[in-house]
């Protein structure tokens, strides 16, 4: 009876496991939607991710659960060599949930605006290449979770040959569970083509009124893309440009500045920065106006599709990155377009040294953009850029004539009308001016130059003496036929720090400073009638003094003798 009794009791649990299991599977067939998504399966550094986003979702294998013949240290060495290949930290990314949120940075006013509900529909282009799949998918998830479903029309991801079945499938096997074919589609290039190429490829997909280019490591932020569509509402011909935030790419925290609105600027390296707007281009406007910008950064803007085929897309003799957002805001402004900051649309950005190849020398690529661009667009300013890059010229960049009939075809002005009107900034060295550097405003005594130290804003900032390297971007100086002191950027404009008089730089179209040589070299504040002297290594304004070597300086490029401070 015994027996009988245990035979029964050990079907009876069997029976029960078997119901457990089969109800699982049931529950788990039915909920597929919301189950887990396995990403990683290595080591305790692997992450299940629910697409809900609840941080208590988040699972981690137990170290006892590492795949064998893994050991820590190999592991770790493994998890070392990735972190360094992506330049962010992947082990804090993957512990983060995929929809996070983060912390509404937009100026105070834009909280309470209201926007047309006839907005264009919206669809957003994502280039990559090997990018770490939780980053890559947090800023799809951005983008689906804060877009009105009423305006996002699609997003396509397009990978750009990624060599890595955990860049391809795991992220495919995603995006394919976790949203629909109509919401986010899949492209996959053959062979790597670079980011301007697999956007174009992109691009033959949209269906929307508009267009938003993401990069693949951003995170949209609260109503992004309402403000970005009232601007082309108002006017088709622009290109609206959100305000970046910065993601930490080692703490992957979200930073902003309260406040800051990001210009943005080019030299005649054509090294693209981020600067200020002048005082009076922010002169009676709130914190929600939108701005006029210079240059645009490469991604987080939004173009009406009809004018972006129109004005010719991106220049697809470019390769892989460099150089194409400096020449399509070129041709925005040139052919009759505008260039907008929108101050309400914030969105999140990695910052970080690109991690991926440029299939050749990284230099020879951005060169080889830069003198499309330059040769269709910058006419007698080229030489400018030329000179920084004399080894450009020889470069053979292929066909340019579609490009120059589409500038012929649009009637668009000539560069000269860009420098005068959006980017006055940037000095044209040599063109009225009455007494040049060169490369060098110099004092023998002891030898040292004028020196902007490569500043970029316009804010003042200290003008510096160094020794002389006649580096063009750094020392070049000179006077102009309206008596301003410029070098590249700024001109030389006098504060008054405590009883003295301090030379400072600042930007030329705030202050009215100007400024004679004289025949003894003397160069003289016509305000204050003091000159510039150098003691020891700083610089301030005495009395004038003929013949004191403190205050002796010499235009460089004007010395009969041929000779500089450096020779001495």
């Amino acid at each position: 009876m015994r027996l009988v009794y245990r035979y029964v009791s050990a079907a009876c649990v069997f029976l029960t496991v078997v119901v457990l299991l089969v109800y699982r599977q049931y529950v788990w067939r039915r909920n597929k939607s919301y189950s887990t998504v396995h990403l990683r399966n290595w080591g305790p550094g692997a992450v299940f991710y629910n697409p809900s986003g609840n941080k208590t979702s988040l699972i981690k294998f137990p170290y006892n659960a590492r795949p064998p013949g893994v050991g820590r240290i190999k592991e770790d060495q493994w998890m070392f060599r990735l972190r360094k290949q992506h330049n962010i930290n992947i082990y804090i990314s993957d512990s983060l949930p995929l929809n996070r949120e983060v912390p509404d940075s937009r100026p105070p006013g834009c909280k309470t605006l209201t926007f047309p509900t006839s907005l264009p529909t919206l669809s957003v282009v994502i280039a990559y290449h090997n990018e770490w799949p939780s980053v890559l998918l947090r800023t799809v998830h951005s983008i689906v979770n804060r877009t009105p479903k009423s305006i996002l029309k699609e997003i396509i991801l397009v990978d750009d040959a990624s060599d890595s079945d955990i860049y391809q499938m795991e992220v495919y096997q995603y995006v394919r569970q976790s949203f629909s074919e109509d919401l986010v589609q899949m492209v996959t290039l053959p062979v790597r083509s670079g980011l301007i190429r697999a956007r174009l490829e992109g691009f033959k997909h949209v269906t929307g009124q508009t267009v938003a280019f993401f990069d693949s490591h951003m995170e949209a932020n609260v109503d992004w893309a309402q403000p970005l569509l009232q601007q082309i509402l108002a006017d088709d011909r622009t290109i609206a440009m959100a305000q970046l935030d910065y993601v930490e790419r080692n703490s992957f925290k979200y930073r902003f500045t309260k406040g800051y609105r990001t210009r943005y600027g080019f030299d005649w390296r054509l090294q693209f920065f981020e600067t200020e707007f002048r005082k009076d281009q922010l002169a009676g406007k709130s914190d929600t106006d939108v701005l006029p910008g210079v240059v645009m950064v490469g991604a987080a803007f939004v173009v009406d599709v009809k004018y972006f085929t129109d004005i010719g897309t991106y220049d697809d003799g470019m390769k892989i990155w460099g150089g194409e957002n400096l020449e399509l805001s070129w041709r925005v402004w040139l052919c009759g377009g505008r260039l907008v900051h929108v101050p309400c649309s914030r969105v999140g950005h990695i910052e970080r040294d690109q991690p991926y190849d440029f299939l050749d020398d990284r230099r020879k690529v951005e060169l080889y953009n830069y003198r499309r661009a330059v040769s269709v667009w910058m006419g007698e300013y080229s030489r400018y850029v030329y000179g920084f890059y004399p080894d450009m010229k020889g470069i053979s960049v292929g066909d340019l004539d579609e490009r120059i009939r589409l500038k012929n075809k649009l009637q668009c002005r000539s560069f000269d009308w860009f420098m005068n009107n959006i980017w006055p900034e940037l000095f044209a060295y040599d063109v009225n001016v009455t007494s040049s550097g060169g490369a060098g405003l110099e004092n023998f005594r002891p030898p040292r130059c004028l020196d902007n130290n490569l500043y970029l804003f316009s804010s003042p900032a200290p003008l510096r003496v160094q020794y002389c390297n006649y580096h063009v971007m750094q020392q070049n100086f000179a006077l102009t036929t309206t008596k301003e002191l410029r070098t590249i950027l700024q001109c030389v404009h006098v504060k008054r720090e405590d009883m003295d008089y301090v030379p400072c730089l600042a930007n030329c179209l705030e202050v009215q400073d100007k400024w004679e040589h004289s025949k003894e070299g003397l160069l003289v504040h016509l305000t204050t009638r003091l000159c510039m002297a150098l003691l020891r290594d700083s610089l301030i304004l005495r009395d004038c003094k003929a013949g004191d070597p403190s205050q002796t300086w010499t235009f460089a490029s004007q010395r009969a003798d041929g000779a500089n401070a450096a020779n001495w």
